[in-house]
């Protein structure tokens, strides 16, 4: 998804370096990802993506995939434009590129603002590695949602598997970094935080619900 929205930027002649050199980028505030069924080795994977409207200062972009026409999966993100040096909102109308917004009937995923964390306790320590970066040279989106999974305890994904997560990012984190990453679940949810040591702010809050594995068809690949 994050591939498929960067060529959908590029298509518009918004490409990475275009906007490196007006000194902005593109940063994920919220995504939230809902599961219908789960997506196993070997299936194809088809992906859309559209501009879901642009305010005073979010861009809304939404997402859905299927799989052998199956509807799998749909999500919805929030971006805001920041200047590369300071870190600073930049107002979609000071940026000199339309992006323009793709009206249809569809289903959205809510993303509350905060998630409860009274209770929550330690159970891991991550360190921001140089794989982990993207070409902002902080922590990649994509990792984010690995993070949470990687410190629900209990969770193995060979007989549950995470149906929805939702994620608040609150502050980035840099190659060094050392994310303490907190647990709690309540109400059939698990809710993941994570504190850089670094800077002393929070970095992200997500909330993570789970399903049984269901048992794949054994002919599935043959019909490939």
């Amino acid at each position: 998804m994050q591939q498929l929205a960067r060529e959908d930027c590029d298509g518009l002649g918004c490409t990475y370096r275009f906007m490196r050199s007006h000194n902005t980028v593109f940063v994920l505030t919220q995504i939230g990802l809902r599961f219908f069924r789960p997506v196993f080795e070997g299936e194809t994977v088809t992906l859309a993506t559209y501009n879901d409207g642009v305010g005073p200062l979010v861009f809304d972009r939404g997402f859905e995939w299927s799989v052998g026409g199956e509807r799998a999966g749909i999500c919805s993100s929030k971006w805001v434009l920041v200047r590369y040096d300071t870190r600073s909102i930049v107002r979609p109308r000071d940026f000199p590129v339309d992006f323009g917004t793709v009206v249809r009937e569809h289903e959205t995923v809510d993303i509350p603002r905060r998630f409860p964390s009274d209770g929550a306790a330690e159970v891991a320590r991550r360190t921001v590695n140089l794989s982990d970066l993207d070409e902002n040279n902080h922590l990649n989106n994509c990792v984010y949602a690995d993070v949470a999974c990687d410190s629900v305890p209990g969770f193995d994904g060979l007989s549950r598997w995470c149906s929805e997560i939702l994620v608040n990012f609150r502050h980035e984190a840099r190659r060094g970094d050392v994310l303490s990453v907190s647990h709690r679940e309540a109400d059939g949810a698990h809710f993941v935080f994570a504190l850089n040591e670094a800077s002393g702010e929070p970095c992200f809050e997500s909330e993570l619900r789970f399903g049984d594995l269901p048992a794949r068809d054994p002919d599935a690949d043959k019909n490939e």
